[in-house]
């Protein structure tokens, strides 16, 4: 085979690869999520976030990926249930989502959730967190530390 016709076809399949990582491959981001839409069934799942220490916004799809490797992802409403109290208990706290995808906005294109790594006290039910709030704030006022 021609020399250069080896080089195309290399070169060809460094981009191709290259283009797949970029869009499938693993990433984290660190953000602050401020809102949690939609209802995962007639308006898909989104996660509103600020990036940490800035004021850029990026949003997150929260869908399913079903069988498709190498995600199986099929917890979409947990990971829903989890931003929404994340964004309500801390909403000042930056966590980290994992997930993978591109944020195209030509092509109205996010990248997809597929997990939050939050502290504790932000991932607890509300009425848990309001507990332990209210026993820390009358702790304050007595003067306990």
């Amino acid at each position: 085979m021609n020399k250069n016709v080896k080089l195309g076809i290399v070169i060809v399949l460094v981009v191709v690869v290259g283009f797949l990582y970029l869009r499938w491959g693993p990433k984290s981001w660190e953000v602050q999520i401020t809102g949690a839409t939609g209802d995962g069934r007639d308006v898909q799942y989104r996660i509103e976030t600020v990036e940490a220490g800035t004021s850029d916004t990026l949003i997150f799809k929260n869908s399913d990926a079903g069988f498709a490797p190498p995600y199986f992802k099929f917890d979409s409403a947990r990971l829903q249930s989890i931003a929404r109290r994340v964004g309500q208990e801390c909403p000042n706290e930056s966590v980290q989502i994992n997930g993978y995808g591109l944020r195209i906005p030509w092509l109205s294109m996010f990248p997809n959730a597929t997990s939050i790594d939050a502290p504790e006290r932000c991932r607890m039910a509300p009425t848990e967190s309001a507990r332990l709030h209210q026993s820390a704030d009358v702790m304050t006022a007595r003067g306990i530390s």
